[in-house]
């Protein structure tokens, strides 16, 4: 009787582990969760696109800025010289232009003045030339006519290309002119080059890494500082890959941060990652010029792990967040709550 009072009880046992178990996977599956998790937002580099001395420097490290609030200035005075310059070129140009449009307008009324020339002398030698044929006319008179024809004619040859070389000199008219829209272009340049003196938020966030003082020398290229974009705030959870069968995008997610005991979070699924990289160096020569293969243990298969990339709704100004804060995230696959709503990246 002992002997199956004690066989029953580990049957009993046994069942039960075996439901739980069952319970377990079951709840695992349908709510998929790490620990593995942080929070993560767009980092914005700020750097400088003109060169110079730092003449204003409004913020300080760490402090929050809105999208167009000013970060520094450069001193504008050589880039404001440029624009003055760039003005009396466009002036002078201008002034060239309308005097060659002058010359243009002259050499149209030469021509016209050309071709009555030429009409006058060739009406003369219709009339003079037939009376000098019979005698009516001394040949001195034909040879006259003739003379101013031939005179009529080469004057409208030079009007013409007096006209074609002043047409050529102007070009187009107005700001179609190629000087014209040079001169425009240098201004436009210039006036660009002034506006990038001043340095402004391109979004609303935290600013950091601030390294400038005033009276640096800002130089092309180089970061001046960062702004955490307060906008794009997510969290990035790495999921087994045996969890990602039933994770689909706009599946709600609770987030839970340890910065933040017994407060959560609301999320969204925005997607999962399509590849990761191998963190072993297997199938490379090692420095023998043979392949190199790491040991393995074939009875133990570690499960990768993919980014579950989850977009956060609403996140409360009460409980700032801060990139790379730890996180642990669960996510709600019991249904097929995926709505084919495409939730862009970094969208809050």
């Amino acid at each position: 009787m002992k002997s199956i009072s004690r066989i029953g009880i580990i049957a009993l046992t046994v069942a039960v582990a075996g439901f739980l178990s069952l319970l377990y996977y079951r709840h695992a599956e349908r709510y998929p969760s790490t620990d593995d998790a942080y929070v993560d937002a767009d980092v914005v580099g700020i750097v400088a696109q003109v060169a110079g001395p730092i003449v204003s420097l409004p913020i300080a490290d760490n402090q929050i800025v809105r999208a167009g609030d000013l970060l520094f200035e450069i001193d504008p005075r050589p880039f404001q010289i440029a624009v003055d310059k760039a003005h009396a070129d466009l002036e002078k140009t201008g002034q060239n232009v309308s005097a060659l449009a002058d010359e243009v307008v002259s050499a149209e009324a030469q021509v016209q003045e050309a071709k009555a020339s030429l009409r006058l002398a060739q009406t003369q030698w219709k009339r003079i030339e037939p009376l000098a044929k019979i005698g009516a006319l001394p040949f001195q008179d034909r040879d006259k006519a003739q003379a101013q024809l031939d005179d009529a004619r080469a004057g409208l040859a030079d009007a013409q290309a007096r006209l074609t070389k002043a047409q050529h000199q102007l070009g187009a008219s107005g700001e179609d002119n190629a000087d014209v829209r040079a001169t425009l272009a240098q201004l436009e340049y210039a006036e660009l080059q002034l506006s990038y003196t001043r340095v402004v938020a391109p979004v609303n966030g935290y600013v950091t890494d601030l390294t400038l003082s005033p009276g640096s020398y800002a130089t092309i290229g180089s970061p001046m500082l960062s702004i955490v974009n307060t906008d794009s705030w997510r969290v990035v959870g790495y999921m087994k890959e045996t969890q990602l069968r039933n994770i689909r995008t706009a599946q709600p997610v609770r987030v839970f941060l340890p910065a933040y005991p017994n407060i959560r979070f609301e999320g969204l699924v925005q997607g999962i990652g399509w590849g990761i990289e191998q963190q072993d160096n297997e199938g490379e020569r090692g420095p023998d010029g043979v392949p190199t293969v790491n040991p393995t243990v074939d009875w133990v298969r570690m499960a990768q792990r993919f980014p579950v990339r989850i977009t956060l709704v609403e996140p409360d100004p009460a409980h700032p967040l801060r990139k790379g804060m730890r996180a642990t995230v669960r996510i709600d696959a019991s249904e097929d709550t995926a709505t084919g709503a495409t939730i862009a990246s970094g969208e809050n």
